[in-house]
């Protein structure tokens, strides 16, 4: 084959490129209109494709929904551990209490200048509120994220950095909420304040709140 002649994409890869158009089309409806009224067939759409290719691909509006949350997770989960990187030179070797810190610091700094996949993943949080809601997707990446702060929690707890008395399934629900609450409020009016500062004084309140105080010298 001659090296100039462009390698012709496989079948599985088409797919995969087609549902990411979905995807994309999916996240950018949801963040503008709520998950009740981002249709398949507005998702084909806006993806420039037919209004029936979401089904095909999908088979139903809650399943693209499902696999949307989890790639909306995924990707906050991999700015989180860059984030990690960037703060913490040693990630293996680092306090729980600073990955923890770095973790907040990271999430509330990637919605400062939030994607569609943000913004998407705040709505589809939010639509898990009413009692009959269905948005299962969401539900397991909520749960997904808890065990992960939980894990962050109970490395500072063996370390000694955080505190041995807390539980930590309940500092995950705390975090969680916090990171994501902040998010949720500042998507809906940027005005209230300077993002920087709340990332200041979340740092200052999770040292106050988790650190282990000092044991006091004999």
């Amino acid at each position: 084959m001659n090296a100039a002649t462009p390698r012709r994409r496989t079948q599985v890869e088409r797919r995969n490129e087609s549902e990411e158009a979905l995807l994309d089309a999916a996240a950018d409806l949801v963040a503008e209109r709520g998950v009740e009224r981002a249709s398949l067939a507005s998702i084909g759409e806006r993806a420039g494709t037919s209004r029936g290719l979401p089904t095909h691909h999908f088979g139903s509006k809650d399943a693209l929904v499902a696999r949307l949350a989890r790639r909306a997770q995924n990707q906050i989960d991999d700015s989180a551990w860059a984030a990690l990187r960037e703060r913490v030179p040693n990630v293996e070797d680092a306090r729980g209490l600073d990955l923890v810190r770095a973790t907040v610091d990271g999430f509330l700094e990637r919605f400062e200048h939030p994607h569609s996949d943000d913004r998407a993943l705040i709505v589809m949080w939010g639509a898990t509120f009413p009692a009959e809601a269905s948005v299962e997707g969401m539900i397991d990446a909520d749960r997904r994220s808890l065990e992960g702060w939980a894990g962050l929690i109970e490395t500072g707890q063996r370390d000694g950095s955080i505190r041995p008395d807390l539980d930590a399934q309940t500092v995950a629900v705390l975090l969680q909420g916090l990171v994501r609450g902040v998010a949720a409020t500042l998507l809906t009016d940027a005005d209230l304040t300077e993002m920087g500062r709340v990332r200041d004084t979340c740092q200052r309140w999770i040292t106050s709140a988790l650190e282990r105080p000092e044991e006091p010298r004999s």
